[in-house]
C-alpha cells in the first residue's frame, strides 16, 4: 500500500516508518504545505495520516487536497485533546477516523490497513443499527450519519443528537450505547425525558435525593447518573430543561461531580452523556431560553438525523420492519397503499408511519392479509396545504375543538368512554373535513382532479379516494 503521513514532528514520522516499513509498505513523508503537495503529485495513495496542526497550513484544508486528488484515499486525522472539535469536523468533510496523540493504542492505526475489515466494519454497523431499532436502508444521508455515529460512538465524547419529533432520537441514542465501550463492560442505556417532569422531580430523577430532602422524601434514592454511572445516559428533550437545572447539569458535564438533593456528599459519574432535541438549540441560546455553554459541552458532535419525507425510498424497508416488529410480519402491504405511504410528508415521520400501520392493521377483517388503501388512516396535511394554497381557508386540526374539548372534559370527569367509538368518530370526522378541502379544491380548479391534487399536494388516486370513500 502507498501510505503517506503529514506531520512536523519527527519523532511521530519515525515512528510510522517502523510501524509498516517492515510490512512491505510503500512510505511517504511530508512536513508542511510544500512537501505535501509535492507528494500528493507524486504517486496514487490508498492511506495518509494527516497532523491538524501543522506550521503553515491546517490539517483540514490537506485533509480537502488529498480528498480531491485521490477521493478513494482513506485519512486518518491525527490530533491533541484540544483539537478533538476539529478532528470531529474532519470526519464530517470525510476522514476515515481520527487518532489522539500520545498514541496509547496503535490497534486502530494497524487496522487502517486492513483493506478486508472496511466491508466486516460497514456490514457489522448496519446489523448493529437494524438490531437497535434504526433503519439505515437506501438513503445516502442516512447512511452518512450512521457512518458519523458509529465513528463517534467509540470515542468519549457527548453527543447532541437533534431531528424533528419522531425521527428515532432515542433510537439512535441506544445504538450509540450498543456499539460503544460502555456497552462491552455491561454499562446500562437510561434516558430520561427532561420535558416530561417538574423541576423538582426532574432534580430528583437526574441527582438523587436523600430521605426527608423533601416531602415524600421517605428514603434515600439513586438519581440516573448514579445509576448510569459505568453506562450511557440520554438526556431527552434536553431543550425543555429549566434554567436551575441547566447550571447544575453544567457542573456535572464540567466537573463528573453531583451532590443528590438535600446531601452533603460529593458523587463522581461516569456516565457517558447523550442530549436529544427536536429544538434549535442555537435559536434558544439568542433567546436566553439555553446556556450557551452547557451547549458547547453537548455538542461536541451533533448528530442530525433526517426526517422520513427525506429519506423516502426507505419508507417501504421501514414500513416492514415495523410491521416485523410488532408481531405482524404476516401482513403485507398492496401497490395501492404504498402509494398512499410515498405521497404523504410524514410530519410526525417514524412514530407517524408507526401508528398508521397499527391502526391499518387493526382495520383488517378476520383472515385478512393484505392492507389496502382504506384500511390507511392517512389525513391531509392541512396545515400545509394552507401555507401552500391560497384558495383554502379551514382549521389547521382535522377535528372540531369544541368535540376535542368535549372529549378531554369526559375523562376529566372520569366518565366511561368507548374508545372505538371514539377512534371510529375521529376518523369520520378527519374524513369529513379531508373531503370538504378536497370538493373545494375541485371546484377551484373547475373539476379537474388532476390540477385538483397538484394544488392539493396529492396524487389523483388519492383524491378520488377520499371524495368516493363512505363513513
Amino acid at each position: 500500500m502507498n501510505i503517506l503521513t503529514i506531520d512536523d514532528d519527527r519523532e511521530i514520522l519515525d515512528f510510522f516508518h517502523h510501524l509498516f516499513h517492515q510490512k512491505g509498505h510503500q512510505l511517504y513523508f511530508a512536513h508542511d504545505k510544500s512537501s505535501t503537495e509535492k507528494a500528493i503529485k507524486r504517486t496514487s495513495l490508498e492511506i495518509a495520516f494527516i497532523d491538524l496542526k501543522l506550521p503553515d497550513v491546517s490539517g483540514l484544508q490537506l485533509l480537502k487536497k488529498v480528498k480531491q486528488a485521490h477521493p478513494a484515499c482513506k485519512v486518518v486525522m491525527m490530533t491533541g485533546y484540544s483539537t478533538v472539535q476539529t478532528a470531529v469536523e474532519a470526519i464530517k468533510l470525510g476522514a476515515e477516523d481520527y487518532i489522539e496523540k500520545p498514541f496509547e493504542d496503535i490497534t486502530l492505526i494497524e487496522k487502517v490497513i486492513q483493506p478486508e475489515k472496511d466491508q466486516q466494519d460497514i456490514d457489522s454497523y448496519i446489523q448493529l443499527a437494524k438490531n437497535s431499532g434504526l433503519i439505515v436502508g437506501k438513503s445516502q444521508s442516512m447512511k452518512e450519519v450512521v457512518r458519523i455515529a458509529s465513528k463517534f460512538a467509540t470515542k468519549n465524547l457527548n453527543i447532541l443528537i437533534d431531528g424533528e419529533t419522531g425521527t428515532g432520537k432515542e433510537v439512535m441514542a441506544r445504538y450509540i450505547h450498543e456499539a460503544s465501550s460502555k456497552k462491552q463492560n455491561e454499562g446500562p442505556f437510561l434516558a430520561l425525558n427532561c420535558g416530561a417532569v417538574a423541576e423538582q422531580i426532574l432534580e430528583s430523577e437526574l441527582f438523587g435525593h436523600e430521605s426527608g430532602a423533601f416531602t415524600g422524601a421517605a428514603k434515600t434514592r439513586k438519581g440516573y447518573f448514579e445509576l448510569a454511572s459505568n453506562g450511557t445516559l440520554l438526556l431527552d428533550e434536553i431543550g425543555e430543561a429549566s434554567m436551575p437545572i441547566q447550571v447544575k447539569l453544567l457542573r456535572v458535564l464540567e466537573s463528573r461531580e453531583f451532590m443528590r438533593v438535600g446531601g452533603e456528599k460529593i458523587l463522581r459519574t461516569g456516565a457517558r452523556i447523550l442530549a436529544a432535541t427536536n429544538r434549535n438549540l442555537r435559536r434558544e441560546v439568542e433567546k436566553n431560553r439555553f446556556r450557551e455553554d452547557l451547549l458547547f459541552r453537548l455538542e461536541a458532535v451533533t448528530i442530525t438525523i433526517p426526517p422520513l419525507r427525506e429519506r423516502k425510498e426507505d419508507l417501504l424497508e421501514i414500513s416492514y420492519f415495523i410491521l416485523n416488529k410488532e408481531g405482524l410480519s404476516h401482513l403485507t402491504l398492496s401497490e395501492e397503499a404504498l402509494e398512499l405511504l410515498y405521497e404523504h410528508e410524514w410530519p410526525g415521520n417514524i412514530r407517524e408511519l408507526t401508528n398508521v400501520l397499527l391502526r391499518g392493521s387493526a382495520e383488517l377483517e378476520d383472515n385478512a392479509n393484505v392492507i389496502l388503501p382504506n384500511h390507511l388512516y392517512i389525513p391531509l396535511n392541512v396545515s400545509k396545504v394552507k401555507g401552500q394554497n391560497n384558495f383554502i381557508e379551514t382549521d389547521s386540526g382535522p377535528i372540531s375543538a369544541q368535540w376535542k374539548a368535549e372529549i378531554l372534559k369526559s375523562i376529566d370527569r372520569g366518565d366511561s368512554l368507548n374508545l372505538s367509538h371514539v377512534m371510529e368518530d375521529m376518523k369520520k370526522a378527519e374524513l369529513q373535513v379531508s373531503r370538504e378541502i378536497a370538493k373545494k379544491a375541485l371546484r377551484t380548479a373547475n373539476g379537474s382532479q388532476k390540477e385538483a391534487a397538484e394544488k392539493l399536494g396529492v396524487n389523483p388516486r388519492k383524491l378520488r379516494y377520499i371524495l368516493n370513500e363512505k363513513n
